[in-house]
């Protein structure tokens, strides 16, 4: 399979909007179904400088999947980012998910010199916490019933992965 890896642009809100609509992409986040391409082209328009979006686009350009990290920013925190990840359901399982993680934490390690990256992810999203895992992140808790999830109150995993460059590690 071929595809690959650029920064989002605003043109690119109604696949943004059809990826944010898929079944597996709307179970797994805190998003609504049914965003329209309006709202995401003000999204895209307005994204801070701050927040290092990516997707992963088939060799005709279709958008398979998004990720991204936002820095926090908070002045004593510049070397935190929450990071997201959302694949689109046909191309689970196919390799894309890992090579924009990888993308991102190369962006995070060796552009934007972060040291803590963050994320939850929903406790039954047994795949996406094994990628997280073998990325080296940790469980740091659980956040108990913050998502509804087709009706359903569920508990969501907080995990972090620490960064640190050689000889700095506090």
């Amino acid at each position: 399979m071929s595809f690959h890896i650029r920064r989002i642009e605003p043109d690119d809100a109604a696949a943004m909007a059809q990826l944010q609509s898929a079944p597996g992409v709307v179970r797994h986040t805190s998003q609504q179904p049914y965003q329209s391409v309006a709202d995401w082209q003000h999204r895209l328009q307005h994204l801070p400088a701050d927040n290092h979006w990516l997707v992963a686009c088939t060799a005709d350009g279709e958008v398979m999947a998004s990720a991204g990290l936002n820095i926090l920013p908070q002045v004593r925190c510049r070397h935190v980012a929450d990071i997201f990840l959302v694949v689109r359901d046909e191309w689970q399982g196919k390799g894309v998910g890992r090579a924009l993680l990888q993308a991102l934490l190369d962006l995070s390690d060796n552009w934007l010199g972060l040291i803590r990256l963050e994320l939850m992810a929903q406790q039954d999203n047994q795949r996406a916490i094994a990628l997280y895992e073998r990325f080296g992140f940790r469980h740091e808790g659980v956040v108990r019933q913050d998502i509804l999830q087709d009706g359903c109150y569920v508990d969501s995993v907080v995990m972090a992965r620490l960064h640190w460059p050689e000889g700095r590690q506090a």
